[in-house]
């Protein structure tokens, strides 16, 4: 991409990255000190466009209760809880006007939350197994997820039960994508896999191989015409979003690559599991490190990314902008502009350059001197006869002897 410039000088962003420790209020403030520790976020959610974002959490022990905890982007350190988990909660979705709330933990057990009426309801084995990835479906009346043992569900949210679903080819479902155009869905698996299903149908729409490694999470970019994918062979691999797709590695990180999140304008960041954020770009991919692994990331904007950690609860990647001086290219080099000729003022010609016609020779102001006065025995040179003399040019005749010559 080539910089702007605006006016001597022009923008420069830095990626700043803010470690944020969520105060989760409990009844044991001891038990509170003993539990942030090892409180994991593994999923965050904007809750519909407003301010207010919600994050799953997990620990250590996944077979223990947790929660769903919501917080405003202007104060992520508070977390207040908002319903619990009978088991570590995995992934966590709104729909897009911010109604109801999704939830879905380790034993495959779902919770929808009413925010309106604020009533969370459980749904014990709604998915049947553990679920890595669950997204809200285009419509917004329906959630898809897909469990470990590489079967896609939809569940109804209107009539609060399960619908269509399609198994893959037995790999744990990993990551799950709707095109913008909300006409297919993209899925990876443990396999190495990506999968294209038609929407609503769950039709098969093809099935690439992108690595011989689990891919951990996809996403669409380009307005729908391309996928990006991370995987555990530590690349982040680009193909278009048909069938017959080749990919191509965009970039290359130092440990799994598990999540990806594009913002409404369509930046994108990656994350690996042991705490590096990606930033590609156009032919250029910027870095930064956290302190902890990256379970989750959820931007805020185009200037804001949310990241859950494993043990610093949410971090922030925001831009902090400051000036950098533009060089300015020198000007070029011109001669100074002569005037125009009829502009000169006829400059009368020295006497070294008049022509030498005009100019008298030496030799000819000797012999035009008159001679010594002769002896009385020598008779006066006689004068030259008068066709003897060279002529004198006539007015219109008197040109510089180079102009005689060149006209003869």
């Amino acid at each position: 991409m080539n910089p702007v410039i605006i006016s001597a000088r022009s923008l420069v962003s830095c990626l700043v990255l803010m470690t944020v420790f969520g105060n989760i209020a409990h009844s044991d403030d001891n038990q509170n000190k003993a539990e942030d520790k090892t409180t994991w976020v593994t999923s965050i959610t904007q809750i519909g466009d407003s301010d207010q974002f919600a994050a799953a959490t997990a620990n250590g022990l996944l077979l223990r209760e947790a929660a769903v905890m919501s917080f405003n982007a202007s104060d992520p350190t508070a977390l207040t809880p908002i319903y619990t988990h009978p088991a570590a909660v995995w992934c966590v979705r709104s729909t897009n006007d911010g109604g109801t709330i999704a939830s879905v933990d380790y034993r495959g057990n779902l919770v929808t939350y009413d925010a309106k009426a604020q009533k969370a309801t459980t749904h014990e084995k709604a998915f049947e197994r553990w679920c890595q990835a669950m997204i809200v479906a285009p419509d917004n009346q329906h959630l898809v997820a897909g469990n470990e043992a590489g079967k896609v569900i939809v569940w109804s949210l209107a009539e609060n039960k399960a619908g269509k679903s399609v198994e893959l080819d037995g790999h744990a479902v990993t990551g799950l994508a709707f095109s913008p155009d909300g006409t297919q869905l993209a899925a990876t698996d443990g396999g190495g896999h990506l999968h294209l299903l038609k929407w609503p149908g769950l039709e098969d729409a093809g099935k690439i191989e992108v690595s011989k490694e689990t891919l951990w999470c996809v996403a669409y970019v380009d307005d729908g015409k391309k996928l990006l994918a991370g995987s555990s062979d530590r690349q982040l691999y680009r193909l278009d979003a048909q069938a017959d797709a080749k990919p191509e590695s965009v970039a290359k990180g130092t440990d799994w690559i598990t999540q990806i999140a594009v913002s409404s304008s369509g930046q994108v960041a990656a994350a690996e599991i042991g705490g590096r954020l990606h930033f590609p770009s156009l032919g250029a991919t910027d870095s930064m490190d956290a302190k902890s692994g990256i379970w989750s990331l959820c931007w805020n904007g185009d200037q804001q990314l949310f990241a859950g950690t494993r043990k610093d609860g949410i971090v922030i990647a925001g831009r902090s902008w400051k000036w950098s001086e533009v060089k300015k290219p020198e000007p070029a080099k011109t001669e100074p502009e002569k005037p125009a000729e009829e502009s000169k003022p006829a400059e009368e010609p020295k006497p070294d350059d008049k022509p030498k016609d005009e100019a008298k020779p030496k030799d000819d102001a000797k012999a035009e001197k008159p001679a010594d006065k002769p002896k009385d025995d020598a008779k006066p040179k006689e004068e030259p006869k008068p066709e003897d003399k060279p002529a004198e040019p006539k007015a219109e005749d008197k040109k510089p002897e180079g102009e005689q010559k060149k006209n003869e």
